[in-house]
């Protein structure tokens, strides 16, 4: 996922000590038709070949970590090795994750979980959906 350039705190809020995340994505913010493959990282099973839009509001100074708001549209992939680590919090929709042994999660509006870093197993959409993430250590880069 190559994701929109971000700003620092003191470029999003002025002066102020923290950043306000709004819980939507820009109008002019447009969709990115990612590759059916990432070697190593993903293959895409069912889906909308993985399309999304992507707003990142904050990324830290050393760019090791930044929040982004993402709208997904429904896909089914294989995660084959998930280079980061992602803390998120699902605004709107529903996924499925179904770890390596057949454990099976489930997550709907509201809901906060971790997609840890290495995480192998299936990522399961049926609708499109909304969330809010902390990516650290960022791999995808501009």
């Amino acid at each position: 996922m190559l994701a929109p350039a971000g700003v620092h705190a003191a470029e999003a809020a002025g002066a102020g000590p923290t950043v306000q995340i709004a819980k939507t994505i820009p109008a002019n913010i447009k969709t990115t038709h990612a590759p059916d493959a990432d070697p190593g990282h993903y293959q895409v099973l069912d889906g909308t070949h993985f399309s999304y839009r992507c707003y990142v509001p904050y990324t830290l100074k050393t760019k090791e970590a930044a929040v982004e708001v993402c709208e997904i549209d429904p896909v089914k992939l294989q995660i084959l090795g998930w280079p980061e680590t992602e803390v998120i919090h699902l605004i709107r929709g529903r996924v499925t994750v179904t770890g390596p042994g057949g454990e099976t999660a489930s997550y709907s509006d509201g809901d906060i979980f971790v997609l840890p870093q290495g995480f192998q197993g299936i990522w399961q959409q049926s609708d499109k959906l909304l969330k809010v993430v902390v990516r650290h250590p960022l791999f995808w880069k501009d």
